[in-house]
């Protein structure tokens, strides 16, 4: 447990640092199913067990499910998050051949398909962490920026000019994926709010002053691929 407190000491991480040299990892698998409910009711009895197999190499665990701007109907994302990107790696060969898990996972197989499977190193972390079974808004941004660093500038001045305009309780992390297909080397931003109604304050904010300003330069910097909102719930969490 040593590792994970001197980690979020460090950089007050939950979901998804400069300080580190090796940063955070998010492995993603996205499930179809047509009972959500029965899918997230085994999901969340299942995470002990799950973090029991994954020990040190998880730091938390949870899902997304799209309000809007799924590939299919019935997609779902189940999460985890890793120190490191040699943690989260550690993790998935782990998980996916581990007996026990595998008994496990049986008892919904009939239920859901698994999509696919996709891991992104964290380059621009939440500034603070979430608490289990708390549920947040999200809106998220698949893109391919020309430049990742100059790309997340932008987006931590944006997150500054939000906090500065009644919007501090939003937080923007950042994405790169590494191991996500055909979605390698783009860049996922992730827009966070404590619940709908403040991300969607946030968004009415779209034609102010302070809004224009900050996103001025993103159509120069980015190709939009696709989006999501979704709602997010953290399942586990390692203190």
């Amino acid at each position: 447990m040593k590792v994970f407190k001197k980690y979020f000491t460090t950089i007050g991480l939950l979901i998804f640092s400069a300080q580190l040299i090796a940063g955070p990892g998010l492995a993603v698998t996205t499930i179809n199913t047509k009972d959500a409910v029965t899918y997230t009711k085994w999901l969340t009895e299942s995470t002990p067990k799950f973090m029991e197999v994954y020990g040190e190499t998880v730091a938390s665990t949870g899902i997304c499910s799209p309000i809007s701007g799924a590939e299919q109907e019935g997609d779902h994302y189940a999460w985890a998050i890793s120190p490191s990107m040699s943690a989260l790696l550690q993790s998935e060969v782990r998980f996916w051949n581990d007996k026990s898990i595998a008994k496990t996972i049986n008892k919904i197989s009939s239920k859901r398909n698994i999509v696919r499977k996709d891991i992104y190193e964290i380059i621009k972390p939440a500034k603070r962490a979430y608490k289990v079974g708390e549920t947040t808004a999200q809106y998220n941004l698949l893109s391919r920026p020309n430049n990742v660093a100059e790309y997340v500038k932008t987006i931590e001045a944006m997150e500054a000019a939000a906090a500065e305009n009644g919007f501090e309780d939003i937080q923007m992390v950042v994405f790169e994926g590494f191991g996500a297909g055909d979605w390698a080397r783009m860049v996922m931003a992730s827009i966070q709010a404590p619940n709908v109604e403040r991300l969607g304050a946030f968004f009415d904010q779209n034609r102010s002053d302070w809004m224009a300003e900050s996103m001025n330069a993103f159509p120069s910097m980015r190709t939009p691929v696709r989006d999501w909102y979704l709602l997010c719930t953290t399942l586990s969490a390692v203190n």
